[in-house]
């Protein structure tokens, strides 16, 4: 009896693995694919750029040109903010340094020896004597145009009253301002002399004279000259750095100076007998020794 082989199911299990195939292929198609899932740069900066333009859309705010060109990130102000202008620094320029001229003054050029006084006239203190040659700045002048008002010689802080008569001034003196006189000091400089006799000792015949300080200066040195009118005697210069307390022939007591309201003695000397003659004395008084300082003169016409 012919033994029936069972046929081997091939047909069914190929066709099992056929549509399992199909089903895996199907479901393979609506997965990504492993290549897609792995990002590379170019992706990453696609994306990146597909994300800023969806938020710059939401904001109102357009991408720029640069970022649209180029892909790459560039700095967006915020809407609210104003950019900061680029501040320059400005040299600053400093004017270079120039001489300035000095501005031109009056001055005043001795022509001789004068003395400045703290006023105008000699009843006025001494105060220092301006030489021959010297100059100094003027700052003044009084309104008899006799006296100039300058910067002390010794001291040009301190000012003094300068007699004009030997005083040559230069640059803008017109211009100067004027002063008033200076009332004269009571009682001043001053010294009253009196004539008191006529006294011979040997062949010297003097004549003596009292003199009292009635001002407010103390007196140093005196020197007095005579002449004779009438004719034939010689007058003897004499000169003194002290004053007589006491006169007589061959011995007087002298004192260094006269204060203020002392009294004391002085003479004129002559070589004969005077007696009867038309004299004139001149008395010269000076507020330092060696007929220094401030000096004043008196003449005194007399028949002894």
């Amino acid at each position: 009896m012919r033994q029936i082989q069972k046929p081997v199911r091939k047909s069914s299990s190929n066709l099992f693995i056929i549509v399992s195939l199909l089903i895996l292929l199907s479901v393979a198609c609506n997965l990504p694919s492993m290549a897609k899932s792995v990002q590379g740069p170019d992706e990453t900066a696609r994306i990146e750029i597909s994300v800023r333009e969806t938020m710059n859309a939401l904001e109102g705010n357009p991408a720029s040109d640069a970022e649209n060109q180029t892909g790459q990130d560039t700095d967006v102000l915020p809407p609210s903010e104003t950019p900061e202008p680029d501040i320059t620094d400005t040299p600053t320029l400093t004017p270079t340094a120039t001489d300035t001229p000095t501005p031109e003054v009056a001055m005043i050029y001795a022509s001789a020896n004068t003395n400045c006084r703290t006023g105008q006239g000699t009843f006025f203190q001494w105060l220092v004597t301006m030489q021959q040659g010297q100059e100094s700045e003027a700052v003044g002048i009084d309104t008899s145009g006799d006296y100039w008002y300058i910067r002390r010689p010794d001291n040009p802080s301190a000012f003094c009253w300068l007699w004009g008569k030997y005083a040559t001034p230069s640059g803008p003196y017109e211009s100067l301002p004027v002063y008033t006189q200076i009332p004269t000091p009571t009682p001043g400089f001053d010294y009253k002399i009196t004539y008191l006799q006529l006294k011979q000792c040997g062949a010297i015949w003097g004549l003596l004279f009292q003199i009292d300080n009635i001002g407010s200066f103390t007196l140093e040195s005196w020197k007095s000259t005579a002449v004779d009118h009438t004719g034939g005697l010689t007058n003897v210069p004499n000169e003194q750095d002290e004053f007589f307390s006491s006169f007589s022939c061959g011995s007087s007591d002298t004192q260094n100076d006269l204060t203020p309201g002392e009294g004391s003695y002085l003479n004129a000397v002559f070589n004969g007998d005077p007696s009867g003659h038309d004299i004139t004395v001149k008395i010269k008084v000076c507020t330092e020794d060696g007929m220094a300082g401030d000096c004043l003169k008196k003449t005194f016409d007399m028949t002894p």
